[in-house]
């Protein structure tokens, strides 16, 4: 005869709602998210530099490089970040300026991408106003879209940012293409502190800035709908989980008054 006690498995309590929910966040997301090929844009795109590279953000030389840092980001130890720094003056690496010509491009209309978040931290001694700039092309002097200034002062602590992409928010800079074609085929994104409202590169100034979590959002409505969501499937899973639990339990119980239960088999 068998020995059973050879395959003692602990009990498991399969959820079925679990599986349901994780693919049902999952169509959440792919519902604001077409297929993505390269350079396309896509809603919950993030970059987070955990795989230690600079996700293919670039300052163009002759300043101090952009770094990606082990540690200290807004998650804690081993939260890596992405680091950017300027020394004032006139020449290469004057301004706090890191921009992306990958992922970051595409058609931002047809993603449903209305706006960028991510966490800053500013380590140095004054106040920055942060914005993102887009540019029609990548030459010195191109047109583009420039976003509101979100504030971040000096004190060595996170912050997030939400920073709008729609055509009321976004100031036209240099005469460019209409809103609602200019973002289907932007050529760069840029993260740049400039106080003023006049241009996409920036100003000079003395500063170090920490990003991480750089990720795109759709409309608020929809962001809405997501954050309310999701804490709704957790709460019915726990309920769903408990009452399986319970039910198997009674199961369990109904079985050993009657004698069915042979020594070593877990129930399942």
């Amino acid at each position: 005869m068998r020995n059973l006690h050879r395959c003692q498995a602990p009990p498991r309590y399969v959820s079925l709602f679990r599986v349901n929910y994780r693919l049902a966040f999952l169509a959440l997301v792919i519902c604001f998210a077409p297929a993505r090929a390269s350079q396309a844009v896509s809603v919950g795109q993030i970059d987070n530099f955990q795989d230690g590279t600079l996700a293919n953000w670039a300052n163009g030389g002759g300043g101090p490089p952009l770094m990606n840092i082990p540690t200290g980001g807004p998650g804690g130890a081993g939260d890596h970040f992405l680091q950017i720094t300027s020394i004032g003056g006139g020449g290469p690496g004057s301004r706090l300026t890191a921009f992306n010509r990958d992922q970051w491009l595409g058609d931002y209309i047809t993603a449903g991408v209305n706006g960028i978040d991510m966490d800053l931290l500013n380590t140095g001694t004054v106040m920055l106003s942060i914005r993102i700039a887009f540019r029609q092309d990548t030459s010195f002097g191109a047109p583009g879209y420039l976003s509101q200034a979100f504030l971040l002062a000096p004190d060595s602590a996170w912050h997030h940012a939400l920073l709008s992409i729609t055509a009321g928010s976004m100031i036209p800079i240099g005469s460019p293409e209409p809103f609602s074609t200019f973002f289907t085929h932007p050529a760069e994104l840029r993260i740049i502190n400039e106080v003023g409202a006049t241009n996409l590169n920036g100003d000079p100034i003395v500063a170090q800035l920490g990003a991480d979590n750089i990720r795109a959002v759709p409309e608020p409505a929809s962001w809405i709908l997501l954050s309310v969501a999701i804490p709704i499937a957790l709460i019915r899973r726990g309920r769903r989980d408990t009452s399986q639990r319970q039910s198997l339990e009674i199961s369990s119980a109904r079985i050993r008054g009657k004698g069915l239960v042979t020594t070593g088999l877990p129930l399942v």
